[in-house]
């Protein structure tokens, strides 16, 4: 049977909502209205996502999430007038001392290393190599052999005025990123000192590192659940459900944020990226009426999520988080983040590439 060049009257091939004929073998116009709108939506989700992506990390060797304890058991002879602590279960150490009272401490080669005068002016002396080495977890800037430099310049700068110093002392962590194997039953690694001068008179801080049991794995199944309350929610309040999971988030990330001193600190990238998820849920709620623009905003924000909580994922298998320590809250809040977005950004990409209803044939 012969086909004609156009298809005049039939309604399964005119051109949606016009009564013009179009060419045979030509894209109905539904369907070429289905395909733009996708590729906005494409577009749109991805932009989203750049925008919301967590951010890096910007600060050098911040304190991590780990299963590691460091802790001060003594200082003698006792003083109150020095506070010595550890920071980020064994990543930093920190002394701080009260005005009017001094602190000198050498380094790992006995050479010049910290001087903390009585009006809290904190100096340190950049050419010793305990400093160069104290700038990261593992050493990096140490000589191949270990030794020390053979230099005995000094190079004293103000490192800051509030008589508190907090720096990487590779004595009281473990110097491997692989797990260290205890030596008794209590989880003891090694014992460490610390030696320094407080107002003129010596003084040793002993302490020991410990290696914990890791969380179990099961904390993730607390994801399950969250991923059908976020499918079943969605349907008709998915920016609400963001909201929440969005808050949670921040919430977890200020704590872990906030909880360090600034030198300790990571990029706040859950705290922000919370924040933001907070923000686009408003905005969603806004453009109610634009619903593949909402779902595009949901989607480009459960997939943040996600990676953001693939990225911290260290905060649920590890026993101590950074700002937080032993935080049970924090095992449970990142994988109910995690079903949450996964199940709330499922239902709103399969609104936003659902097929669109066909022509009925005549």
């Amino acid at each position: 049977m012969e086909v004609s060049v156009r298809l005049v009257g039939s309604a399964a091939f005119k051109a949606v909502g016009t009564s013009e004929p179009r060419p045979a073998g030509s894209i109905p116009v539904h369907l070429r209205q289905f395909v733009s709108r996708r590729v906005q939506a494409l577009v749109a989700c991805t932009l989203g996502f750049l925008i919301l992506a967590p951010p890096a990390g910007v600060f050098a060797d911040a304190a991590r999430p780990g299963n590691t304890e460091s802790v001060v058991e003594s200082v003698e002879p006792s003083s109150d007038v020095v506070r010595v602590d550890i920071v980020g279960g064994d990543a930093f150490v920190r002394v701080r001392v009260g005005r009017g009272h001094t602190l000198e401490m050498s380094g790992y080669y006995d050479e010049p290393f910290v001087r903390i005068a009585d009006d809290g002016t904190v100096v340190v002396n950049e050419s010793s190599d305990t400093f160069r080495t104290s700038k990261s977890r593992y050493g990096s800037g140490t000589k191949p052999d270990g030794s020390a430099s053979k230099t005995n310049d000094e190079s004293w700068v103000v490192a800051a005025r509030n008589g508190t110093y907090l720096w990487h002392d590779h004595r009281v962590h473990w110097m491997s990123p692989a797990a260290p194997q205890p030596i008794d039953d209590r989880g003891l690694v090694q014992r460490w000192t610390i030696p320094m001068t407080i107002d003129g008179r010596a003084t040793l801080v002993s302490g020991s590192l410990y290696q914990r049991d890791a969380p179990g794995s099961w904390w993730w199944l607390l994801a399950v659940p969250a991923v059908t309350v976020g499918f079943v929610l969605s349907r008709r309040a998915a920016p609400g459900t963001f909201a929440g999971a969005g808050a949670l988030f921040a919430v977890n990330g200020a704590f872990m944020y906030w909880g360090l001193p600034s030198e300790a600190r990571t990029a706040p990238g859950m705290l922000a990226l919370g924040l933001l998820v907070v923000i686009v849920s408003v905005v969603a709620v806004i453009l109610r009426q634009h619903r593949e623009i909402v779902d595009a905003l949901v989607t480009s924000a459960a997939v943040a999520l996600l990676v953001a909580v693939v990225i911290d994922r260290g905060t649920v298998t590890n026993r101590f988080v950074p700002g937080l320590g032993d935080c049970v809250v924090v095992r449970l809040v990142v994988p109910i983040v995690a079903g949450l977005a996964l199940g709330t950004g499922a239902r709103a990409l399969r609104r936003l590439f659902a097929k669109p209803v066909s022509i009925a044939s005549v």
